[in-house]
């Protein structure tokens, strides 16, 4: 009898969608459907979500207490921002947020053992590159608040890459780090190509016998990438697509056999440099032309008064170069209390309280659309806007250190073609 029963039920069902079906055609010739209204994300759908959560708790006791939030960051350059915010959040909401400096080489392991103990937070600030670790062991979900059009409205394409994983968003991002150009800019214009920066070199006359016309950390990979151009592909535009790795094509060889041919006008030693090095010269006015980080931006007061930063300039007008970025997100821990407001909270990190974050810690936030008065914020925002996500793909760890080795040997003369190759050989074997 339950079988009958079922397969009647089944005709009734295709009868009725058949009837549906029709009725839906000739309703269609007589007048066509409105388009429906596409869905609009702003800051207050997002605080629709919470807006029937309460703000207090109940204790094993019986007690009322107050939602109290935890983040837990290890960048105190950023700890001013969080600060200032949740003390925002807090009059707002009435959430209290509790900010946690944790000094732990092993910052995601402390937050899984965490977890483990009970004591975990309810958001973490974490790099992209640890973005597809995050949720394969479960740490995070995917963020719950941006929808597809409120990414592209309010986010440059690197961010949505950082955070993207697995076809997946994930986090909500809040500023990033990535490569520049620095120049006295009383000494030398804004450098066109690295080609003006070498004929420069060619022609300057060092009365004092104390400049030094070029020096990065020729020894560190988040800055040799540059060099590779565009024509590199590692890991695929989100960074973990291990079947796209292709580092020795032409392009590529053309643009590290420039790379190498700078080392005839600058003589810098890849055993020894360090960005160190760069900072200490820019405090002592004697660097005419480097390649930093943002973190320049927090010590701008400490070095001479004619420095000027600019995105890194082509090698010539057919070789491009592309700078590396890191994006730093706050991502909601898969074992919170509150994830509401701990979504609500990473939001507001990211999006509304954005504006304030240059001029709280000048680390750049990664929104798009706010207000950058002052004129190395947008310089930074430029260069962020066309630089590479690093990779985050588990098995590219060892590519920084066979990178590093490569770009040693052609610095100091090897044949770039078999370099390259060679590289591309263990990253080949290694991806399998």
């Amino acid at each position: 009898m339950k079988t009958k029963g079922k397969k009647k039920h089944l005709r009734c069902c295709q009868a009725g969608i058949l009837v549906s079906s029709l009725l839906f055609m000739l309703c269609g010739c007589q007048r066509e459907e409105p388009e429906p209204e596409p869905v609009v994300t702003t800051y207050e759908t997002f605080e629709e979500t919470v807006a029937g959560v309460e703000t207090t708790r109940t204790t094993e006791d019986g007690e009322s207490v107050p939602i109290q939030l935890t983040l837990w960051y290890n960048d105190t350059a950023a700890a001013p921002y969080y600060e200032a915010a949740a003390a925002d959040f807090h009059e707002r909401y009435g959430v209290e947020v509790v900010c946690t400096y944790v000094d732990d080489v092993k910052y995601l392991e402390a937050v899984n053992q965490a977890n483990i103990n009970g004591s975990g937070p309810d958001l973490f600030i974490a790099s992209n590159d640890a973005v597809r670790k995050l949720w394969m062991a479960e740490l995070t979900k995917e963020n719950a608040l941006y929808t597809e059009d409120f990414w592209n409205d309010h986010y440059p394409l690197v961010a949505q890459q950082a955070m993207n994983s697995g076809g997946k968003m994930y986090g909500y991002p809040v500023y990033f780090d990535t490569s520049m150009m620095i120049y006295d800019a009383a000494v030398t214009s804004l450098p066109q190509s690295f080609g003006s920066i070498t004929d420069f070199a060619v022609n300057f006359v060092d009365e004092t016998n104390t400049r030094v016309l070029f020096r990065w950390d020729i020894g560190d990979p988040f800055y040799d990438y540059l060099f590779l151009g565009t024509g590199a592909e590692v890991l695929g535009e989100n960074g973990e697509d291990t079947a796209q790795f292709n580092i020795n094509n032409e392009s590529v060889v053309q643009n590290m056999t420039y790379y190498q041919s700078l080392h005839e006008y600058f003589s810098i030693d890849v055993e020894t440099s360090s960005y160190e090095q760069v900072k200490e010269e820019l405090v002592n006015g004697t660097l005419v032309y480097g390649i930093v980080k943002t973190d320049v931006l927090s010590d701008w007061n400490t070095f001479g008064s004619s420095y000027a930063i600019c995105p890194v300039p082509p090698l010539s007008d057919t070789l491009p170069v592309q700078s590396l970025s890191v994006t730093y997100g706050a991502f909601v821990n898969s074992y919170t209390n509150q994830p509401e407001y701990a979504n609500l909270f990473g939001a507001y990190l990211s999006y509304e309280y954005a504006q304030n974050q240059f001029g709280l810690t000048k680390c750049v936030s990664a929104r798009a659309d706010i207000d950058r008065p002052e004129v190395n914020e947008q310089l930074v925002f430029q260069q962020y806007c066309t630089s590479k996500s690093v990779p985050k793909a588990l098995e590219n760890g060892d590519f920084w250190v066979h990178m590093e080795i490569c770009f040693k040997n052609i610095w100091n003369g090897a044949d770039v073609a078999s370099e390259l190759n060679s590289l591309q050989e263990k990253m080949t074997e290694r991806l399998k």
